[in-house]
């Protein structure tokens, strides 16, 4: 097929990747792009970085707040912030309801942990 329509109401939908868990996911090597909705509170405790590839966080419904090279962002809806590889970064805080996009290229299992808050 050379499309494919993808529901997003869940909490977490994997629209693309190299492995997407369900058959509606485009199977990719090069682009992961990842929709997701945040109801409850909700932090990453890891801090960590992209060998290879770069990231995109789309915010399109409240608020992420992130820590990007040590540096605290805050990236509301309608805007996004780049993540370029090699970049040490971590989600700090969702700002709730919240909904996004994060879209990575190449995709790939690349991340590595430098550490947790």
């Amino acid at each position: 097929m050379s499309f494919r329509r993808i529901s997003l109401d869940g909490r977490l939908t994997v629209i693309a990747a190299p492995h997407p868990p369900t058959d509606d996911g485009l199977p990719s090597d090069r682009l992961q792009v990842l929709h997701w909705r945040v109801d409850e509170p909700f932090a990453d405790d890891v801090t960590h970085f992209h060998r290879d590839s770069d990231e995109v966080y789309v915010v399109l419904e409240g608020a992420v707040e992130l820590e990007v090279d040590g540096v605290p962002v805050v990236v509301p809806a309608g805007e996004a912030v780049t993540v370029a590889a090699g970049v040490p970064h971590a989600l700090v805080a969702v700002r709730r309801p919240a909904r996004g996009l994060t879209v990575r290229g190449p995709a790939g299992d690349d991340k590595v942990v430098t550490g947790f808050r």
